[in-house]
């Protein structure tokens, strides 16, 4: 398997239009692709036509450890492109990987 990450501090630089048109382009070719949303503002999902939308996504995948591709990945109307959407609509996920510092420090 190979990774392709598209990384920038900077909001609005097309890094989630980047990352979709690459995707697609690949399983076009007949390659497997599976996208990941870990934007701090997701909009993954609104891309491509989602013809079955998983019930977990990256809240589950990261929190829980949680690998079952069948119920954390999205698939689109492109075939051989899935997407693992972000599900953390009450941005539990922060709050989790904090936890461990309260009582700790007094600030984070």
């Amino acid at each position: 398997m190979q990774v392709i990450s598209v990384i920038s501090t900077k909001g609005g630089v097309g890094k989630t239009t980047v990352a979709v048109n690459l995707g697609g382009f690949i399983a076009d070719a007949g390659l497997r692709v599976l996208l990941l949303d870990l934007d701090i503002q997701p909009t993954l999902s609104s891309y491509y036509e989602l013809v079955h939308r998983a019930p977990g996504g990256i809240y589950e995948f990261l929190a829980f450890n949680k690998r079952d591709l069948a119920r954390l990945s999205s698939h689109t109307a492109i075939k051989h492109l899935e997407m693992m959407l972000s599900n953390d609509e009450h941005r539990q996920l922060r709050l989790r990987w904090i936890a461990p510092a309260k009582g700790e420090t007094d600030y984070a």
